[in-house]
């Protein structure tokens, strides 16, 4: 989806819109797997949540209207109330020189 965000800024074309359609066909998978579960892989917190979950923290306009996945950003906030939880953002070094 981070592709797409700097795809966009070249303006809608064939690629964005189809990047897009495939980002929105893996949300719809996600969301209804977590429908039927808290986490990727039962009941609590695996690497598999943690894999995927730094893409669904990143704000960039991907054309995708999230609150459409209410499992997913259920989801979103049972990983932040997680003990030692921080953004991805806060987790990127700040002083690269």
């Amino acid at each position: 989806m981070r592709f797409i965000y700097c795809l966009k800024q070249m303006g809608e074309s064939d690629v964005t819109r189809f990047l897009r359609e495939r980002a929105r066909a893996a949300y719809q998978i996600v969301d209804a797997h977590l429908a039927k579960t808290p986490f990727m892989v039962g009941g609590r917190l695996t690497i598999a949540d943690l894999s995927l979950a730094g893409y669904v923290y990143m704000p960039e306009d991907t054309g995708l209207v999230l609150s459409e996945f209410r499992h997913v950003e259920a989801w979103k906030v049972r990983i932040q109330e997680m003990p030692g939880w921080k953004h991805p953002y806060d987790l990127m070094p700040k002083d690269f020189g």
